[in-house]
């Protein structure tokens, strides 16, 4: 393991202590079934509370640019027995995942490093199931109304703003 695999972990047990990221997914919508997409994964901050609410009938995506990120939570899922959690390497922008597999794709505190926001977003629309949603939160990091106007431009609807910072959209039903 890395030293910045183990600093952040170490972090990431300390984080535990005030935001309960199990919590926040329920509040978000997430459910049983659902198909999740984590990204910027990181250590899988988020994307082992989803699995647990996901269950088997679901699957979780846990997407990072760091391969080490994405190796530790592998081992991590394999050796906890978690087999609908699936690692992938990559970019916001080129998620390799199919058209429409998507119920929610989740961003928290990633969406500023996206260096390409907009094709970011277009990719988003792409792999959401219709009425899917895209939830970011970036906790003050970004302004919302600089987040908001670069997802409605993609052509997502704006739905609500949870916690003050959590922006959740909704990609409109085919007509």
């Amino acid at each position: 393991m890395s030293w910045k695999t183990m600093l952040i972990s170490f972090l990431e047990k300390l984080r535990k202590l005030s935001e309960k990221p199990e919590e926040r997914l329920h509040e978000i919508g997430l459910k049983e079934g659902m198909t999740f997409l984590d990204v910027g994964c990181t250590l899988g901050f988020y994307s082992f509370p989803a699995a647990a609410i996901v269950g088997n009938r679901g699957l979780v995506y846990a997407l990072d640019i760091n391969s080490d990120f994405t190796e530790y939570v592998s081992r991590k899922a394999k050796k906890k027995q978690v087999e609908h959690l699936k690692t992938t390497v990559g970019r916001a922008q080129d998620t390799g995942l199919s058209p429409g597999s998507v119920d929610m794709v989740f961003l928290h505190l990633v969406f500023h490093d996206i260096a390409d926001k907009p094709k970011a977003i277009k990719e988003f629309h792409r792999i959401l199931k219709d009425t899917g949603r895209l939830v970011i939160d970036e906790e003050n990091v970004m302004p919302l109304d600089t987040v908001q106007k670069l997802v409605e431009e993609a052509g997502f609807r704006f739905s609500q703003t949870m916690r003050k910072t959590i922006q959740i959209f909704e990609k409109p039903p085919m007509k």
